[in-house]
């Protein structure tokens, strides 16, 4: 996107680089206004301009890797002044300079030649008339390849905005599992840009692409270890997200720089003082955390920002890992630790190869201090992440290193079973949700899952199979649900059992999108044959009403001219999922029929007993159709009701005042009349909910209620807040009347000061 180059990638992670000890994250900016769109350039000061950045960009190119071919580097910039000739970023500047600075990050990065020459080009195909065809020529296969990978795909009229991303970043992903030196050009790339985000004349626009940059590139960053990438992301996001909050946070950081520099101080030298004493070599210095860390835990604690825990924060860096341990060792000697903030990344390491010790100790002044130990190679991954490979594994190469990266490889797995374009946006968000935790398996393996994952997420990270016919687990040999929590370092056995399947229900139980994506197929699969089953029934049962000759019941002929279908299985599922309606398949039947005159459907079936349950319904107009009280409202005999002709499932019924029932009358075609029939002695599920202040025996006297008015209670579920309980029971009735009567009943209740009926059982 146009935005003005910025002066300088310095601030771009550098391991070499000596290490910065600041209060404030580099995102910061202290000046209230952004700077001013430059004017636009006349031709000879664009010329020397260019000149003068391309000799700085060479020097500062061979300073990083004086091993670089000089010769490729020159060509490459020469290439992209003549490709990006006449024009310009937002803020008048020579659009050159764009993809020089991307250079100049990727030469931080400790990238190869090969990288740098395709930051060097890598708008060239998507912005000017130069395509990928003669970059291969001039500059080889690799580069084309890299360049290519980060092209946008090109906006198709038949497609939606959000489809054309959700392309472009499968590409893009593809590409990854090839050449993970793609996505670092990606954040590159991305980097530059939102440092110069200021200069977008559009504030709909920067925000769009700080969104996206949050939503995606920063997580997408952390996935793959790059911190210092990930950290400036989101504070550059944050700024034009939210900038009053931004700038309130600013504000109060340097109001408390000096404070927290001599607090600082005064831990530093107890903290070396300890370390020399027990003879280990360590380097330790303070560390800033950067805004929108910062902010998000004052949202999620909801606390002040003098309350954060670790807004004093030591980083330890020593040789060896044993040497971590020691330092850990002497810190809790120094300092009393805080026990629930201890996490060992090393013995468990995070998926993206991240490793340090965490711990929080109180400090002097009881001010809580977070502590991180690592050694150097740590740090390196810690900070750049796969980039750190480049510079210090020799030999490695890409692909290599992708295999290192469990996600990745998982990611690659999923993008080739999700062919929706929609559905693999919707899985790539959700599975770049930060959190995670390491269970084991009864052979002592480590899996990694989503934060609060459950045991079936569990099941499904082992085999899919396994998630299908999960019926339980066992949790430290402790026997659990499905939608049990797991927490790190527990040790989980899955049960199952052949007899088991998935249901709707599991959506609700499950947060990876793995699980969710092998549930909804299994339904989806399972509905198919639901429908074909159901399809088949209804035309046979039309073929039968009509007296059809057995000989003229395989032509599928007149089928296929109305509906276009090719196979009897076809015309089945699309009948029983709801696509082709039964009166119009009737009228192609009644064609057929040798009884005089044809009756209409309507006449001819009449008001008819549904098949199920015990013939509580009736459904006019359907024949013997399948039937199902929706779970959304749970409607019983007095309710004013309604019936919807669902897809494979039957006549759904619904409560008149359902929200959803009410949705779905926009679909009049599928409106049947139903009513409740007279028959008696069945029950019916009702879904309650009973608020109260808390009290002793109020449950007591709840349950006495529903005994006195005869209703049976299946299931019950308290939630205490404060001094506020929150009753939730289903319970069966036998119609309206008697569901009122108890919740009457309950009103009266000592300190209960709500009775509502739940519109959802779930």
């Amino acid at each position: 996107m146009p935005s003005a180059p910025s002066s300088s990638a310095s601030a771009a992670a550098n391991p070499d680089s000596p290490r910065r000890d600041a209060t404030l994250p580099p995102a910061v900016t202290l000046t209230e206004g952004e700077a001013p769109a430059s004017t636009e350039m006349k031709a000879p000061e664009i010329e020397r301009s260019l000149d003068r950045a391309k000799e700085n960009l060479i020097a500062y190119l061979l300073e990083r890797h004086p091993q670089a071919d000089t010769a490729l580097l020159r060509k490459a910039i020469d290439f992209t002044i003549l490709a990006h000739k006449d024009q310009f970023r937002h803020s008048g500047m020579p659009y050159a300079e764009h993809p020089f600075e991307v250079a100049k990050l990727l030469a931080d990065f400790n990238m190869d030649t090969v990288t740098i020459v395709a930051g060097l080009l890598h708008d060239v195909a998507e912005d000017t008339l130069h395509g990928v065809t003669e970059i291969r020529a001039e500059f080889g296969e690799e580069v084309a390849f890299l360049v290519e990978a980060v092209t946008k795909i090109s906006l198709l009229q038949s497609k939606s905005r959000e489809e054309q991303q959700a392309e472009t970043f499968r590409k893009m992903l593809v590409s990854m599992a090839k050449d993970l030196r793609v996505i670092l050009i990606k954040f590159a790339d991305r980097l530059h840009n939102m440092r110069t985000l200021s200069y977008h004349k559009k504030e709909e626009k920067r925000r769009d692409i700080a969104a996206e940059t949050l939503e995606v590139y920063a997580p997408l960053a952390h996935r793959f270890g790059l911190g210092q990438i990930k950290w400036e992301l989101e504070d550059l996001s944050f700024k034009y997200l939210n900038p009053d909050a931004y700038k309130t946070l600013v504000r109060k950081v340097v109001e408390k720089r000096q404070e927290r520099e001599e607090y600082v101080r005064s831990i530093l030298g107890p903290a070396k003082e300890a370390l020399a004493k027990a003879g280990i070599d360590a380097k330790v210095f303070g560390r800033p955390k950067h805004l929108y860390s910062i902010w998000l835990k004052m949202q999620s604690r909801n606390c002040q920002f003098e309350d954060i825990y670790d807004l004093h924060a030591l980083r330890i860096i020593v040789k060896t890992v044993g040497d971590c341990y020691a330092v850990l060792g002497s810190m809790h000697a120094l300092w009393p630790p805080l026990q629930s903030r201890f996490k060992d990344y090393i013995a468990t390491p995070k998926s993206n190869l991240y490793q340090s010790l965490h711990t929080t100790v109180i400090g002097p002044q009881g001010k809580a201090i977070e502590v991180q130990i690592r050694t150097e190679d740590m740090d390196r991954v810690a900070e750049h992440g796969i980039a750190a490979h480049w510079g210090y594994k020799e030999g490695t190469s890409s692909r290599e290193i992708g295999k290192e990266n469990a996600w990745l490889s998982q990611l690659m797995e999923m993008q080739q079973e999700l062919t929706d374009s929609g559905d693999f946006m919707e899985f790539f968000r959700r599975d770049l949700a930060p959190g995670e935790v390491f269970v084991h398996t009864p052979k002592g393996d480590n899996i990694q899952l989503q934060q609060g994952a459950t045991a079936l997420d569990f099941a499904f990270a082992l085999h899919s199979e396994l998630g299908l016919k999960c019926v339980g687990a066992r949790v430290d040999g402790v026997m659990v649900p499905l939608h049990r929590v797991l927490q790190t370092g527990e040790r989980v056995e899955i049960l199952k059992s052949d007899s088991q399947h998935p249901s709707q229900d599991w959506l609700s139980i499950v947060v990876s999108t793995k699980a969710k994506h092998h549930i909804r197929r299994w339904l989806r699969n399972e509905e198919s044959a639901h429908s074909i089953q159901l399809g088949r029934e209804m035309l046979e049962r039309e073929f039968r009403h009509a007296r059809v000759p057995a000989d003229q019941q395989s032509d599928l002929a007149p089928f296929t001219a109305k509906f276009g279908v090719q196979s009897w299985e076809a015309l089945w599922e699309k009948l029983g999922h709801g696509e082709f309606s039964l009166g119009a398949v009737s009228a192609l039947v009644q064609e057929r029929s040798p009884i005089r005159p044809k009756q209409s459907l309507l006449s001819r079936v009449g008001i008819r007993r549904a098949s199920k349950p015990a013939d509580s319904v009736l459904v006019s107009g359907m024949g013997n159709m399948l039937i199902r009280f929706a779970t959304c409202c749970h409607p019983v005999p007095g309710d004013r009701i309604l019936g919807y002709v669902t897809r494979g499932r039957g006549v759904s019924v619904h409560r008149a005042n359902c929200p959803e029932g009410l949705l779905l009358t926009r679909d009049k075609e599928r409106i049947v009349p139903v009513q409740w029939s007279s028959e008696a002695g069945q029950t019916f599920d009702a879904h309650l909910e009973v608020t109260a202040r808390d009290r002793s025996g109020l449950l007591r006297d709840l349950t006495d209620v529903f005994s006195k008015v005869g209703v049976n209670v299946q299931r019950a579920s308290i939630v205490t807040l404060r001094d506020q309980v929150r009753n939730r029971f289903r319970v069966q009735v036998r119609d309206l009347e008697q569901l009122e009567d108890a919740m009457e009943r309950m009103r009266k209740v000592q300190s209960v000061t709500a009775v509502s009926r739940r519109q959802s059982g779930n």
